[in-house]
């Protein structure tokens, strides 16, 4: 889309001067619809951090994103069209037929605020020692290193550890939100819940810590202000002397 729309100011078909103050994001199919793109709230993040006062277009599934950062000035648009008709000449504006209702809106998003889906520690029968050492760690937000027989229970009261953690404020959310968005993870029913990312121990360095082309947060990155179960963990490759 920013390219598209860099050709018709260039060729004058828009007003280029109107360009000032947006920022464009978004994949123009062939047939002008615009696809969401990855980041799209991490970029939405990074603008209000910076205090850049902006407009944010956006395709529309990246804009309800996106419009989670407070403070922001979000539009979402459906089609290429929908974006230009925003910039044509007043003249040129009057003389094309009236667009659809829903091609071009600001976007504003109030998530509704649940109890995040945790597996629940109240669900595991005994090990009151090892539960205890999970309330422990949670409380004073140590790491913790589990040894037992295989299917004595260490990944099932792994996976309920974030439970445990406290509830998320919302730059916390917000900097989990940013890092989930820019790996393509981001789901709107997951706002405000502590991630628990658990790599298979043969993940690779790049896996783990990020990178490839184009570079993508790795599983560390992914358990920001979360939890980070590594399974496995002598045979870890990346780890391994």
């Amino acid at each position: 889309m920013p390219i598209a729309l860099g050709i018709l100011a260039a060729s004058g078909q828009i007003q280029g001067a109107r360009l000032a103050g947006h920022e464009f994001a978004g994949e123009l199919s062939l047939s002008g619809e615009l696809r969401p793109v990855r980041g799209a709230l991490a970029m939405a993040l990074a603008l209000h951090t910076r205090g850049v006062a902006t407009k944010l277009v956006l395709p529309m599934d990246s804009a309800q994103e996106a419009a989670l950062v407070p403070g922001g000035e979000v539009y979402g648009a459906r089609h290429l069209l929908d974006v230009v008709r925003q910039f044509v000449p007043e003249d040129d504006k009057a003389a094309a037929p009236e667009p659809p209702d829903d091609g071009w809106a600001r976007i504003h998003v109030t998530p509704a605020i649940a109890a995040p889906p945790y597996a629940d520690l109240a669900e595991v029968k005994g090990h009151t020692g090892a539960k205890r050492a999970l309330e422990i760690a949670a409380a004073g937000g140590h790491s913790l290193l589990m040894v037992g027989e295989p299917g004595s229970g260490k990944s099932m009261l792994a996976q309920r550890f974030a439970g445990l953690l406290p509830a998320m404020s919302i730059d916390e959310a917000l900097e989990s939100a940013a890092v989930a968005s820019l790996g393509g993870r981001f789901a709107t029913e997951r706002w405000m819940c502590r991630p628990t990312s658990a790599p298979h121990h043969t993940s690779s360095a790049v896996a783990l810590v990020g990178g490839g082309s184009p570079p993508r947060p790795g599983e560390i990155s992914r358990a920001h202000h979360g939890v980070l179960f590594l399974d496995e963990f002598p045979t870890i490759h990346c780890f391994s002397v």
